[in-house]
């Protein structure tokens, strides 16, 4: 039976008061290829067009780990609630981090102004991808479809915090709908693969997508919701 398909580990509950979550984790970096395509080994979903965060979070606090940010928590204080959506403690995420105007539409300028820490303007968001660590142990051994389900499962959705919806083996259908919503990219992951920092080479890839005509932004509800024909 494929690993994906086995019932979800039970982290160890010994001695948890003497856990401690790493203080920073290198994260995977996708690898760039020309253009989607089809296969049953991987889940994709959109390429969300924000800034890689990797969340901490430990007895209740949150702990934001964003490149060239000393303390992207004071940026970004309302996702301070999101250990509360966890059905677990000790829990390392890997996601994106987005700021949404007015329509709830991520904006870019929003979002640098909020990385700038001058101002606090939009609607912060985060859109979780993965899991590195759970009940205060390290999950990356795990293959990425069975990462991917035990986040589901401990991760309950909110107004700001949510895991992205993906979709199996359908990537051209996949990146179809997301250009005709002005996405331009689809994300590619290895249901097998096991985490790993640095480059993924083929557990993570990225392709470009292009739309046929301009398209307004659309809402981060939108995406989530993604509708697909056939």
């Amino acid at each position: 039976m494929p690993e994906q398909q086995l019932p979800l580990p039970v982290p160890e509950t010994t001695d948890q008061s003497a856990r401690r979550l790493p203080d920073r984790i290198r994260p995977m970096l996708a690898t760039d290829i020309d253009a989607p395509f089809d296969d049953p080994g991987f889940l994709f979903e959109p390429w969300w067009p924000g800034a890689r965060a990797i969340a901490f979070c430990e007895r209740g606090a949150l702990r934001l780990q964003v490149t060239g940010m000393a303390d992207a928590l004071a940026a970004f204080p309302e996702l301070g609630p999101m250990p509360e959506q966890l059905a677990e403690d000790g829990v390392v995420l890997d996601g994106t981090l987005l700021v949404l105007d007015e329509a709830g539409r991520p904006d870019g300028e929003l979002l640098r102004t909020r990385l700038g820490g001058s101002q606090r303007p939009g609607r912060p968001a985060y859109v979780a991808s993965d899991l590195l660590w759970s009940g205060g142990q390290a999950v990356v051994g795990r293959s990425f479809g069975v990462r991917r389900r035990w986040l589901e499962a401990i991760l309950a959705p909110g107004d700001r915090v949510t895991v992205g919806r993906a979709y199996v083996g359908d990537g051209t259908l996949v990146a179809e709908a997301l250009a005709a919503l002005g996405i331009d990219a689809i994300s590619a992951r290895q249901l097998s693969a096991r985490h790993r920092s640095g480059p993924a080479g083929e557990a993570w890839l990225r392709a470009p997508l292009v739309a046929a005509e301009p398209r307004p932004r659309p809402t981060l509800a939108l995406i989530l919701r993604l509708p697909l024909e056939g």
